[in-house]
């Protein structure tokens, strides 16, 4: 069985970041350049897990929440800006799931 991969789509200094960790990745600027490299790399069976570090927009959050609930492979994982002050707030995926639980309970 072939070793899977993980493979980061960001802004530069995370690429370059996990780049020296040895994990392979790929530079992306704006939403359509994510868009079109996200949809190349999942067609990878190599490709095991794919870290995203980008702001992207709330329509593209729920594209990929979708793909994830579709999808068993990559495995899909939005990684917190690091660089920001309290990185804990800002889990875009995390709050999705909350907010939405939050209107189940309380309703």
């Amino acid at each position: 069985m072939e070793e899977l991969k993980i493979h980061i789509l960001g802004e530069d200094e995370i690429v370059i970041l996990l780049g020296l960790l040895g994990i392979e990745g790929t530079v992306v600027r704006n939403e359509e350049d994510f868009l079109k490299e996200f949809s190349d790399l999942i067609k990878v069976e190599s490709i095991g897990m794919l870290l995203i570090s980008i702001p992207l927009s709330d329509e593209i959050i729920d594209f990929l929440l979708d793909y994830k609930k579709a999808n068993k492979k990559p495995f899909i994982f939005l990684l917190p800006n690091i660089f920001q002050p309290n990185i804990e707030e800002g889990d875009i995926i995390f709050n999705k799931i909350h907010d939405a639980l939050g209107d189940i309970v309380f309703k």
